[in-house]
């Protein structure tokens, strides 16, 4: 199974539907917050695609597509891994990620994938890792795919995030 997961287009729909185009044979789209007016749900879902998305901090004035969106974290169990996703706002990743991966953790979640600092990054916490004093009891996968929009170090990115042989893969993309 591959997911194409992308976060903050604000504003470059142009972008999005590059990466949907790039990732068509994707079984599904994970999107994680700010930009919901620039999604063209149609194709997002095109070929029977999964469609999932959260809420980012600057969507809550997008009521033609809120009905898409209602929650600013989500738990979804992809095979026998369980997602959490986020925008991260509201566990200010800006600052660290280690209260996002301690709610993660709390609640069972393998995968931790967020957005909001418009910086792609993938890591692999083992068990052991100290989350604002949660111990992780089993490794997780965090992944946060950067930005389509407005990218801080200037590239335009997405991530992937693939289950095969019952093994999680994350990677990074560039437009």
């Amino acid at each position: 199974m591959t997911f194409l997961v992308f976060s903050d287009i604000h504003g470059r729909r142009d972008l999005a539907e590059v990466a949907l185009r790039l990732q068509k044979n994707a079984d599904g789209v994970l999107f994680l917050g700010d930009g919901i007016r620039d999604l063209s749900l149609s194709a997002c879902r095109e070929g029977g695609r999964l469609f999932v998305g959260v809420r980012g901090n600057c969507d809550w004035f997008s009521p033609s597509q809120s009905e898409y969106f209602y929650s600013e974290e989500l738990l979804l169990r992809l095979d026998e891994y369980t997602v959490m996703m986020m925008h991260g706002h509201t566990r200010n990743v800006k600052s660290g990620i280690d209260c996002a991966v301690r709610a993660a953790a709390e609640r069972g979640a393998d995968v931790l994938l967020y957005g909001h600092t418009h910086e792609a990054e993938e890591r692999y916490l083992p068990e052991g890792y100290d989350a604002d004093g949660l111990i992780l009891r089993r490794p997780m996968w965090v992944m946060n795919p950067g930005s389509l929009g407005a990218p801080r170090d200037g590239r335009h990115s997405y991530g992937l995030l693939q289950i095969r042989n019952g093994r999680i893969l994350l990677s990074i993309g560039a437009l």
